[in-house]
């Protein structure tokens, strides 16, 4: 058994490249590669066996599998083949690079304490890996004179929800244990919970059973580019993930984890980012404009009110209905 089993659902060949260098270059050798590919016509698995990569392909530990070509549910069918079979897991997106003291550090961190992640700061890019800024961090974090700062649900919900920032970042800049795996979040059936923003509901969710340990070190990049997912949010899954923040909010406020005036502020915020992206035009968010005009002022109301209409939206769409949660392996590919 490998310390760390590292998930790459792939869809991106543009970038993979430079994703699997970086894995390739980690100081940290005890680990193995599971790649779901989730390309057109599994274009990703072709240029893998045809040699397209090189000595990457035989430098790493690399299992190819077919996705389900779905970017939620290759996720999804990821943690779900992993399956708890490491100590350790990463998922590492297909655009991002992680470099190479990134699994060391990680496991070091991992070291200090009982945690369910381990988090790294990283830089953001554009097309490239040249870095072009770094993400601010709380200042319980940013002014700690520790490498490795742990930090528990009290904490990561104040500095998070209330301003809708995640400022934690993304999946590749995390390094899952397999306790905390176990709250990779999915779709809820009957209630809210902090599925959303996965990588958001993940954090909120496991740091309720072991807190986060944050390394205080830039070890990888997160691309930013014009076909990553985020640039297009008119979609079903974009509303979603558009209208996440209120729901995390409500939650966080019914568990008694913000305030009252916290709620306030986070709903506020994402109306607001709804109203840029989507305009009056989109039904579904006009409903959701009007849930919290009529039932705003009320937070026990706006709660019961928002509930069916959260669950409805996750149903519409086969990605994010409960139904979703079961998948179903496809055989090794190579």
């Amino acid at each position: 058994m490998p310390t760390i089993t590292t998930l790459i659902p792939a869809y991106n060949k543009e970038f993979l490249g430079e994703t699997l260098l970086g894995l390739a270059r980690q100081t940290f050798r005890d680990f193995r590669v599971i790649l779901s590919d989730d390309s057109p016509g599994d274009e990703i698995t072709q240029l893998i066996q045809s040699g397209h990569y090189g000595e990457l392909g035989r430098t790493l530990d690399l299992q190819v599998v077919r996705g389900p070509k779905n970017a939620r549910l290759n996720h999804q069918a990821l943690i779900d083949r992993w399956a708890g079979d490491s100590p350790f897991v990463h998922l590492q997106l297909d655009d991002d690079v992680v470099f190479p003291e990134f699994y060391r550090s990680h496991i070091a961190a991992h070291q200090t304490g009982r945690f369910s992640a381990s988090v790294s700061r990283r830089w953001v890019t554009h097309g490239d890996t040249r870095p072009v800024m770094g993400i601010n961090q709380p200042a319980v974090v940013a002014q700690s004179p520790l490498l490795h700062v742990p930090v528990d649900a009290d904490t990561l919900f104040r500095t998070m929800v209330p301003t809708c920032n995640n400022w934690i970042g993304e999946f590749t800049h995390m390094v899952m244990s397999a306790e905390g795996a176990r709250a990779y979040p999915r779709p809820p059936v009957d209630d809210l919970s902090y599925y959303g923003w996965l990588d958001v509901g993940f954090v909120l969710t496991a740091v309720q059973k072991a807190p986060l340990v944050i390394v205080r070190d830039h070890l990888g990049v997160f691309r930013q580019h014009p076909s990553q997912t985020t640039h297009h949010m008119n979609t079903g899954i974009g509303r979603v993930s558009s209208m996440a923040w209120v729901t995390t909010a409500l939650l966080a406020w019914r568990e008694g984890r913000i305030s009252h005036a916290d709620v306030v502020t986070a709903i506020t915020w994402n109306v607001g980012q709804c109203l840029q992206r989507f305009g009056e035009d989109d039904a579904v968010i006009n409903e959701f404009f009007g849930l919290i005009q009529a039932h705003g002022a009320n937070l026990d109301q706006l709660y019961a009110a928002y509930k069916p209409f959260w669950l409805r939206v996750l149903a519409m769409h086969p990605a994010t209905a409960p139904s979703a949660a079961t998948t179903r392996q496809e055989p090794a590919f190579a």
